[in-house]
């Protein structure tokens, strides 16, 4: 096993340790807010994890966090639902290799900021601009296919 698939299983088991004593209160939050319906309820639950998996190291007040999250996807939506994962693949093709390879590693693949560091042999902050500018340019792909999309210049 690699050192990313290693660290990747670590964080995922670290997380799901952190996540799963709050799972019952988060649920019933939700079912709360979604008027009881289940399947919402689920893809809200969905977005709310995924959106906690993007910040792994949260072990001190993890259920007022959790919360948190889920009134903003409840507020705002379920923002992934509304791209489809077909945009998504496409707006990743139009990245440069680098920044593809980048944003697999880190979102994807569970890599940390300080492997990605130590494997590229830069500073951690090297690591962290590149990511944002990574993630910068898939927006804008993903601006540019949505305004494509609806007819707007």
């Amino acid at each position: 096993m690699g050192r990313h698939a290693a660290a990747s299983n670590r964080a995922a088991e670290e997380f799901e340790r952190m996540v799963a004593p709050h799972l019952p209160a988060l649920h019933a939050y939700v079912l709360r807010h979604t008027g009881g319906d289940e399947s919402t309820t689920d893809r809200v639950l969905e977005e709310i994890l995924f959106r906690a998996a993007q910040e792994p190291r949260r072990a001190l007040g993890v259920r007022p966090w959790l919360l948190l999250t889920a009134r903003n996807v409840l507020r705002g939506g379920d923002r992934r639902a509304q791209v489809p994962a077909t945009t998504v693949v496409a707006a990743m093709r139009e990245l440069s290799p680098e920044d593809r390879d980048l944003i697999v590693q880190t979102f994807y693949g569970g890599a940390s900021l300080e492997d990605l560091a130590a494997d590229r042999r830069v500073p951690i902050a090297r690591v962290k601009s590149d990511l944002f500018f990574a993630m910068r340019a898939v927006r804008e792909v993903l601006d540019q296919q949505v305004a494509d999309r609806h007819g707007v210049r």
